[in-house]
């Protein structure tokens, strides 16, 4: 072969890499073409942050996006979104695509389009110019039968396109397909209070450095798992219908003018969520709600939670701290006294090692006292006239827990500090305890084994 032809086919080769190179590996394949189709437009629907729709009825529904990508509605009536159905029609707006043939010479009028059924108007930004907002608005009109598409155009244009009839389907929803059926956002683990008002009595819960206190009807400790399955449930309540306008001024007779409940729910971030709830509906299965403006209905089987006692969120065990945060653990009955620490080398008692699992063993006794029942302030005050027959003091870093143990007749009670009020505890509560420290007291680790000399 000569030189002459050598050099054009390296030629050809090196334009058909150039090709392959600078466009076809640009060029969408199959499947992204069967993924995608004809794209009419593809604009960031992540960025899409308001959206309106008007139908032919008078129907408007207008959402907007907050600062922190949150969707509300704005129209008709203010109420929070749902965020997975605002989000597939922010989706569908701005990736619409085209469906069918041509539609060239077609009358806007013979499909629907004068006037249209409905018309969604849609803003954005480009993540370039977050500043400026660009505006989009289509309007769309009839469905094409047996065909799955519907016609289409944009607004101020007589061009009709076909689009997929579900886009159609989905503008046309109505507003309460778009309302959000959550009643309190969030999750169990962000709730930082409850606040809890049905008729005179006032139930209000709140979180402090992970542990559940009561505040409402007085200051003690929760039971942190009523607490917290109270949180959850309330979190996962959900709306089951909405109540049409016409029924709003019934509120007297759905029990929600004055409530029977109002619910006041703080999260981690301050966000306060007020739910009222009213009287039972005629189907037995449920009670009116009111969040907001907006009356709806949810499952009757919350009340039974709110209409609990008090006395049910007040924690029976008469101390609660972190057990990696207890530093030192002291008692006294009688003549006996009892000491314990912890450093960064482990346990030690009057200066001896105490394994990790005796000083488990012994802060789980401690945990494990549970009151029987709780006592009023004036019998807690009668018990500190007396001389106590033991008392417990746990250490941690922010401040102590101090359990003082009296003997009333055939009864244990104890005071406990930050606590309110006495408890009264099993009789043998007394005798368990100080076994408890004896045992650890005279527990040893087994000695370390030396290591035999080599023989030479």
């Amino acid at each position: 072969m000569n030189p002459r032809k050598i050099l054009v086919l390296t030629g050809v080769v090196l334009a058909l890499f150039a090709f392959i190179v600078l466009y076809e590996r640009r060029m969408p394949t199959t499947d992204e073409k069967q993924r995608k189709g004809q794209l009419h437009w593809d604009l960031p629907a992540d960025r899409v942050d308001w959206i309106r729709l008007e139908r032919q009825d008078g129907m408007i529904l207008e959402l907007k996006k907050n600062d922190a990508g949150t969707w509300r509605i704005i129209k008709p009536e203010a109420y929070p979104a749902d965020a997975f159905a605002t989000n597939d029609l922010a989706r569908e707006l701005a990736d619409l695509k085209r469906a069918g043939g041509d539609a060239a010479g077609a009358r806007p009028e013979d499909y629907g389009l004068k006037p249209p059924a409905v018309k969604a108007a849609f803003s954005w930004t480009e993540e370039a110019a977050p500043q400026k907002k660009k505006t989009r608005v289509v309007e769309f009109g009839i469905e094409i039968p047996g065909m799955e598409i519907a016609a289409a155009r944009l607004s101020g244009t007589e061009n009709v396109l076909f689009v997929p009839a579900s886009v159609l389907a989905m503008v046309k929803k109505n507003a309460n397909d778009f309302k959000s059926r959550e009643i309190f956002s969030g999750s169990a683990s962000d709730v930082t209070s409850l606040d809890i008002e049905r008729g005179r009595g006032h139930l209000v819960l709140a979180r402090k450095a992970g542990i559940w206190w009561l505040q409402q009807p007085l200051v003690d400790l929760a039971d942190s798992g009523a607490a917290a399955r109270l949180a959850e449930q309330l979190v996962a309540l959900r709306a089951l219908d909405f109540v049409g306008s016409a029924d709003k001024e019934s509120l007297a007779t759905q029990g929600l003018a004055p409530p029977l409940y109002r619910v006041s729910m703080v999260d981690s971030k301050g966000m306060r969520s007020v739910v009222e709830l009213g009287s039972t509906r005629s189907d037995g299965n449920s009670v009116y709600a009111r969040r907001e403006s907006q009356v709806l209905t949810v499952s009757n089987s919350i009340v039974e939670e709110l209409s609990k006692e008090a006395i049910i969120f007040r924690e029976a065990r008469l101390v609660t701290p972190e057990r990696s945060a207890v530093t030192a653990i002291e008692g006294q009955f009688g003549a006996d006294k009892f000491s314990f620490a912890r450093a960064a080398g482990g346990w030690t008692s009057a200066g001896n090692p105490v394994t990790a699992a005796v000083a488990d063993d012994l802060l789980t006794s401690i945990l494990d006292v549970k009151s029987k029942s709780f006592l009023e302030e004036s019998d807690a005050a009668r018990l500190k006239s007396q001389a106590p027959a033991g008392s417990i003091r746990l250490t941690t870093a922010t401040e102590p827990w101090e359990i003082t143990l009296y003997v009333v007749k055939s009864d244990v009670q104890a005071t406990v500090s930050h606590r309110p009020g006495a408890f009264v505890l099993p009789p043998d509560t007394l005798t368990r305890v100080q076994e408890a420290f004896k045992k650890a007291a005279a527990s040893r680790p087994a000695p370390t084994p030396v290591p035999k000399a080599k023989k030479k």
